[in-house]
C-alpha cells in the first residue's frame, strides 16, 4: 500500500515533539524522517535540511500564538480598547506558560547556526502577530486613548527608525505614536520571558500569576489613557 505523501502538518508536529523533547539541537532530518516512517533521502524532497524544518516550526508556532489571541479577543466588546489590549497580552503570556519551549524557539535566544529565510514564512507569520497587536494601538490612538509622546522628544535615530518600520508595517502612525507600541512589546516579552523561564520561582515559588498579573496591568495603564 502506497504510503501518504508527507503534508507540512506531520514535517511540523514531528518537529515540534523533538523540540519539546530536546529542544532545538533536536530537530533534525535524520531523525524527523526516522519518526514518520521514510528515509532522510525521501524528507530531502520535502525540505532542504533542519533550517527548513526550524521555519516550517516557528512559523506554525508563530501562527498559533496569533490564534490564540485573536480567539481570546473575541470575548471582548469591539469598542472597549483597553480591555482588548489587555485580553491579548494576558492570552500571549498564557500561551508562552502553557508552551515554554515553543515560546523559547520563537522569542527566546536565536537558534545557533539557524537563519530564517528572508521575506519567508516566518516573517509572514511575525507580520500577523504584528499586525494583530498592531491594530490594538491604532484602534487606541483613534480612541484618543493611547499615552503618545512627541516626535521631537526621540533621539534622531529612534524617530528615523519609528519611522521607517511604520512604513515596513503599514501601521498609520507617527513615530511618537509608534513608540509606545514598541515599548509595551518589550516590556511585555521581558515580564513574560522571566516566568516562563522560571527566574521568579526565587521570590514566588510556582506561582507568580498575581504578580505577572499586576506587572501586566501596571504596563497597561503607562500605555493607555483613562476613559474619559
Amino acid at each position: 500500500m502506497a504510503r501518504p505523501p508527507l503534508s507540512t502538518d506531520a514535517l511540523v508536529a514531528t518537529s515540534r515533539a523533538l523540540l519539546v523533547e530536546g529542544g532545538p539541537d533536536a530537530v533534525v532530518v535524520r531523525e524527523v524522517a526516522r519518526r514518520l516512517g521514510v528515509t532522510a533521502p525521501a524528507l530531502y524532497r520535502h525540505v532542504s535540511g533542519r533550517d527548513d524544518l526550524l521555519t516550517l516550526l516557528i512559523a506554525a508556532c508563530t501562527d498559533e500564538v496569533t490564534q490564540v489571541c485573536a480567539t481570546a479577543l473575541r470575548g471582548c466588546a469591539p469598542d472597549d480598547v483597553e480591555e482588548r489590549l489587555r485580553t491579548a497580552t494576558w492570552a500571549f503570556r498564557t500561551w508562552a506558560l502553557e508552551h515554554p519551549p515553543e515560546f523559547g524557539l520563537v522569542y527566546g535566544t536565536p537558534v545557533a547556526r539557524y537563519a530564517a529565510p528572508e521575506d519567508g514564512p516566518t516573517s509572514a507569520a511575525m507580520q500577523r502577530f504584528g499586525g494583530l497587536f498592531g491594530a490594538l494601538f491604532v484602534d487606541l490612538l483613534r480612541a484618543g486613548r493611547l499615552r503618545t509622546v512627541e516626535d521631537a522628544s526621540l533621539p534622531a535615530r529612534v524617530r528615523d527608525d519609528l519611522a521607517q518600520t511604520a512604513r515596513h508595517t503599514g501601521l498609520a502612525m507617527q513615530p511618537g505614536e509608534l513608540y509606545p507600541y514598541v515599548v509595551g512589546w518589550h516590556r511585555m516579552l521581558g515580564i513574560v520571558s522571566v516566568e516562563v523561564s522560571g527566574h521568579l520561582r526565587w521570590a514566588f515559588g510556582e506561582d507568580a500569576t498575581d504578580f505577572v498579573r499586576r506587572q501586566l496591568d501596571d504596563l497597561a495603564a503607562d500605555l493607555v489613557r483613562p476613559a474619559g
